[in-house]
């Protein structure tokens, strides 16, 4: 078994918001246990799209699975909450989950200087 290495997603959406987060955070919950820790959920004006306004949080948590295995699971779970490539094209985002950071290595560089990322990054139990 690999040593646990620690994870951050970010997950938003932009649809039926409330409800779609709370099938994420539940699947989530499911698939990590009682070592994921969710921040607030905030209210955020898109970015590089015209739609309604995304709902956000950042989840923390380790995994032993390796990066593949993880990026995987969270794609089955952005389907299970309806998300669709041709919904995305129209600018309809269920539920969309990206992966920051995973042991040392730090993914999705862009978005770590998104306002509402530096501001959920301030409840990081992994810089406490």
């Amino acid at each position: 078994m690999t040593d646990k290495k620690e994870l951050i997603m970010s997950l938003g959406s932009n649809c039926d918001q409330e409800t779609c987060m709370s099938e994420a955070m539940s699947r989530l919950r499911d698939m990590f246990g009682n070592d994921i820790v969710f921040t607030e959920q905030i209210w955020t004006t898109p970015i590089g799209i015209e739609s309604e306004s995304f709902l956000n949080c950042l989840a923390f948590t380790h995994t032993s699975h390796k990066l593949e295995h993880v990026v995987k699971a969270v794609k089955h779970i952005e389907k299970m909450c309806g998300s669709r490539k041709g919904a995305r094209a129209n600018n309809i985002v269920k539920m969309d989950i990206d992966i920051l950071k995973y042991g040392g290595q730090v993914l999705h560089e862009s978005d770590w200087n998104r306002e509402y990322i530096v501001r959920l990054m301030k409840c990081c139990p992994f810089t406490q």
